[in-house]
C-alpha cells in the first residue's frame, strides 16, 4: 500500500525522469503478473505539467484508489495485491484483480465516465500477457480532451492546448468537486 508518512515533493520532473519511472513501473508490472498470473488494475493521474507530487495530486490519488477499491468489490472482482507508492513523478498504484480483464476494464471505464473527478485519472488494465486493454479494443469512445473535448490523444499530439490551459482544466474539475461536496 501507499506510504502515507512520505511528503509531497513538489519538485519538477523531466522527461529522463518519466522514462525511468515508467521502466521501473514496466518491471512491477511483469513481476506481478508472474507471481499472480491475474490481470492488474494501474492507477496514476492525468496532471500536466513538471510538478507531479503535489498534497492535491495526493488527494486526488488517494479518491481514485478508495473509488476503484469499492467499484472492484461491488462488482464482485477481489483484489489479490497492491504495489505502489507516491513518487516524485507522480503516484501509482497496481492492482492485482481476480477477475477477467474486459470485466475489469468495464469496471473502471465505467467508474471514470461518472465519478466528478474520474477525468483526472488514468487507469489502466493489463491482461495476464501484459497487454494493455485499450478503449480501442473494446469498441469504447476514446477519451476526451479536458479543455475541448476533442479526443484527448490527438490534442496531446498536436499540443493544441497550452499547458496553462490544462492545469486550470485539472483545477476546475477539483474546484467543482469540492464545491458538490459542501453543497
Amino acid at each position: 500500500m501507499l506510504v502515507p508518512a512520505i511528503e509531497a515533493r513538489g519538485d519538477p520532473v523531466n522527461l529522463a525522469l518519466m522514462l525511468e519511472r515508467r521502466e521501473a513501473r514496466t518491471a512491477t508490472q511483469h513481476c506481478l503478473l508472474a507471481r499472480f498470473g491475474r490481470p492488474l488494475a494501474q492507477l496514476t493521474l492525468v496532471n500536466p505539467g513538471a510538478i507531479k507530487d503535489t498534497a492535491q495530486s495526493r488527494f486526488v490519488f488517494d479518491l481514485g484508489l478508495g473509488a476503484m477499491q469499492e467499484a472492484l468489490s461491488n462488482a464482485g472482482h477481489a483484489v489479490l495485491g497492491y504495489e505502489g507508492s507516491y513518487f516524485v513523478t507522480g503516484p501509482e498504484m497496481l492492482m492485482v484483480v481476480d477477475a477477467e480483464p474486459q470485466a475489469v476494464k468495464h469496471t473502471l471505464m465505467a467508474l471514470e465516465n461518472q465519478h466528478p473527478l474520474g477525468r483526472l485519472w488514468d487507469v489502466d488494465v493489463i491482461d495476464q500477457s501484459g497487454i494493455s486493454l485499450s478503449r480501442r479494443h473494446l469498441e469504447l469512445p476514446a477519451r476526451r480532451c479536458l479543455v475541448c473535448e476533442q479526443p484527448a490523444h490527438d490534442c496531446v499530439r498536436s499540443r493544441l492546448h497550452p499547458l496553462s490551459d490544462l492545469q486550470q482544466a485539472v483545477q476546475n474539475t477539483i474546484d467543482a468537486y469540492h464545491r458538490s461536496r459542501h453543497a
